[in-house]
């Protein structure tokens, strides 16, 4: 029978190998493929996909770190294999910096909203995921807007960044597709984001998790 010296020493020892893999590989990767796996099938559906839900749901179950991984690695490879076209390492960077908002917008949820208060019917919780989709995702595509403006200020070699981020911000195709992407992220956050989130909690019991 092992000493309390011993016993002492064994609950001093850092994570072992494969817990580190779960906590810092695994898990978030689970996240990634299934950002990719379902960005591609909806690569078809400007706007409208699961990338910000699930990005939310990995804030949410795996804290604002790992969540912001989770968001920069997806957008590493969607970023540049996608049927759009490559994003420029600018836009590129400006893209996993919105998406982190969602990451922090899930790690903020889980402290008035707690694990075991998420259903998957309607219910007050539900707030805790349409209300971050409300807010976070015009904020994300205003960013992106507004280097886009930059960016189209110069290419044409003008001085006149207000005037190009004004029309890069509010022209009709920029208001549709914001529209676009405002509505499908209200609808898939409380529709998706309790089943991600009830889904990695579960997985996180059976793997005895400890932050």
């Amino acid at each position: 029978m092992p000493s309390a010296y011993a016993r002492t020493e064994t609950l001093r020892r850092p994570l072992r190998l494969p817990d580190v893999l779960v906590r810092e590989a695994l898990a978030p990767g689970a996240f990634v493929a299934l950002i990719l796996a379902s960005n591609y099938a909806l690569a078809g559906l400007p706007n409208v996909k699961l990338f910000d839900a699930v990005v939310f749901a990995a804030g949410y179950a795996l804290g604002f770190r790992r969540g912001a991984a989770v968001a920069a690695a997806a957008w590493l490879v969607y970023g540049q294999i996608n049927p759009w076209g490559a994003a420029q390492p600018q836009l590129l960077a400006v893209l996993i910096a919105g998406e982190t908002l969602y990451a922090g917008a899930g790690a903020l949820a889980r402290r008035f909203v707690r694990p075991g208060r998420v259903t998957l019917g309607p219910s007050v919780a539900t707030l805790a995921f349409l209300i971050p989709a409300l807010i976070v995702t015009p904020v994300y595509d205003a960013l992106t807007n507004v280097y886009t403006g930059y960016f189209w200020a110069t290419v044409a070699g003008s001085g006149e960044y207000a005037r190009w981020i004004g029309v890069a911000l509010f022209n009709p195709g920029a208001l549709f597709f914001m529209a676009v992407h405002a509505g499908a992220n209200a609808a898939f956050f409380p529709a998706f984001g309790p089943l991600l989130v009830r889904g990695a909690e579960a997985m996180k019991e059976r793997l005895a998790w400890r932050d």
